[in-house]
């Protein structure tokens, strides 16, 4: 038994309703991904098909758009109905995320500026004004870290 491995497949479960669909289809595909028991995979195939685990997912993914809806708003309304397949694209291309709201904006501009060619013009003025500020904040946030690590 591999409690990290538990927590790591409860973690992924989480984090990709891709992955809740394919175990609720193939429970048998949690033994070929982590190392668990028989138990650990059953409690976890019971988890992945219980009605709650959609919420889980949707807090999930509600906790990572929030940093980018607020820091890039006008980045994420010139986007329109491009901004869902582009940010899921997103959270599949880096699952770990970051509670401080500026890194996880940041991060996301410099994956929208990686596909630069297929935004709109719209897109790419906002974003580019908008990655400005968020990295204007984001450096003014480090140096008053710096600051602080060195008080005493």
């Amino acid at each position: 038994m591999s409690l990290s491995q538990f927590q790591t497949a409860l973690a992924d479960l989480t984090a990709s309703p891709a992955l809740v669909r394919r175990v609720r289809a193939r429970p048998a595909d949690l033994a070929q991904l982590y190392d668990l028991t028989e138990l650990e995979a059953r409690r976890l195939a019971g988890i992945a098909a219980s009605r709650g685990m959609g919420a889980n997912c949707m807090l999930y993914r509600a906790n990572r758009l929030a940093p980018v809806a607020l820091n890039l708003p006008d980045t994420c309304t010139a986007l329109g109905e491009d901004l869902t397949p582009l940010i899921s694209e997103y959270w599949e291309a880096e699952p770990a995320t970051d509670v401080h709201f500026l890194i996880e904006a940041d991060r996301f501009c410099g994956f929208l500026a990686r596909r630069a060619g297929a935004l709109s013009p719209e897109a790419l003025d906002a974003l580019s004004r908008e990655a400005a500020l968020v990295a204007a904040k984001l450096a003014a946030s480090r140096a008053r870290a710096g600051q602080w690590a060195f008080q005493t």
